[in-house]
Formats: structure tokens, sequence, C-alpha cells
């Protein structure tokens, strides 16, 4: 007794079901594959200034960001990433121009491309970076006093009130709202 030919539309439906049973599989248990690469060339991006020519901007949106320590926010400095060293008389991609005490700060992404803008772009600009994943030179120091905040609190963060341990390798969103809470150990 012989197997049972198919069809040329049995085969092809049979290799769809086996593709989206391995996509399926994949996307389960490794569900990182699918993120985006941050950009982290953003952070030393200009518009405008002295040193550089305006290179135009493409795309304009407005993730949200609150930093909590120990129960306090962190306040975010108007103008964080404009007028700075290396990018003077100008706006760096990511950057703040009102801040605010309490609630969320709107951070202002403008880049002359499509870029994947990770969280730890903007700690750079803002002078407190980010990174356990990344080098040495990249770990939060948001209270700056020169000790990776790993070592020193407990680090949680979500975004639009889900859990996310992307930390700063977290690629931003337009009306994002992204919530970092330290604290200490």
């Amino acid at each position: 007794m012989g197997m049972p030919s198919l069809s040329t539309e049995q085969w092809l439906l049979s290799a769809a079901a086996v593709a989206t049973v391995a996509f399926f599989g994949v996307a389960l248990l490794q569900p990182g594959i699918f993120d985006p690469e941050p950009d982290w060339e953003v952070s030393d991006g200009c518009l405008g200034g002295l040193q550089h020519e305006d290179v135009g901007i493409s795309f304009h949106y407005h993730p949200n960001l609150r930093v909590i320590m120990d129960g306090q926010q962190i306040p975010i400095d108007p103008n964080t990433g404009i007028d700075q060293i290396g990018c003077r008389e100008g706006m760096r991609w990511v950057h703040v121009h009102d801040s605010s005490e309490t609630g969320f700060t709107k951070l202002h992404i403008e880049t002359p491309d499509k870029m994947n803008v990770p969280l730890g772009a903007f700690f750079q600009i803002w002078d407190r970076d980010g990174g356990p994943s990344l080098d040495e030179d990249r770990n939060f120091d948001i209270d700056r006093n020169g000790i990776s905040d790993w070592e020193e609190y407990d680090i949680s963060m979500t975004v639009n009130g889900d859990s996310n341990d992307k930390f700063e390798e977290y690629v931003m969103l337009d009306y994002d709202d992204i919530e970092l809470i330290l604290v200490s150990k």
C-alpha cells in the first residue's frame, strides 16, 4: 500500500502550516529575536548648530519619560539636549524643551531618517548614561555619584503600564509612557 500523492495545493498548504508553526515557536521561545536593533549613534546627532550643517527632519515623535528614585521623581531639566557641548546653538536628535516635576516629561525625537532610538541614548544626552548589557561606561548613574545604579538599586521599567526588561535598549515609540523606577537595595 503506497502513500497517497499530494496535489501542489496540498504541498503548499502543508509547507505554509509548517512555516507558521516554526514562526510561532521562535516567537514564543525567543521573543527578543524580532526586536529592532538600537541605533546608538542617535545620541551624537545634532540639528543645526555651529559644528553641524542642518540635515533636516524627516521623523518627529514624542515618547514620555518619568524617573522615580526611592519614591521621588527625578526632574529632567528643561532644554536637556539643546545647546550642549558638541552641539552648540543646536539640538540633539533627542531633546527636551519643557520638563515636568510631576508626571511625564515629553522627549522630542527629531531625526533625518527612520531610526530605532533607544532609551539609553537619551540617558547619554542627559549625562546619566545607561546600559547593564552594554559597555562598562554605559551604566545608569541617575544620581551621578559615580556608582552604577544597577549596584545600588533594584530597577524596574514599565512602558504604557506593562513591565519591560529592555531598559536602555528599549526602542522608543511615539506616545510611549516610559516609567523607570529605582528602589534602594
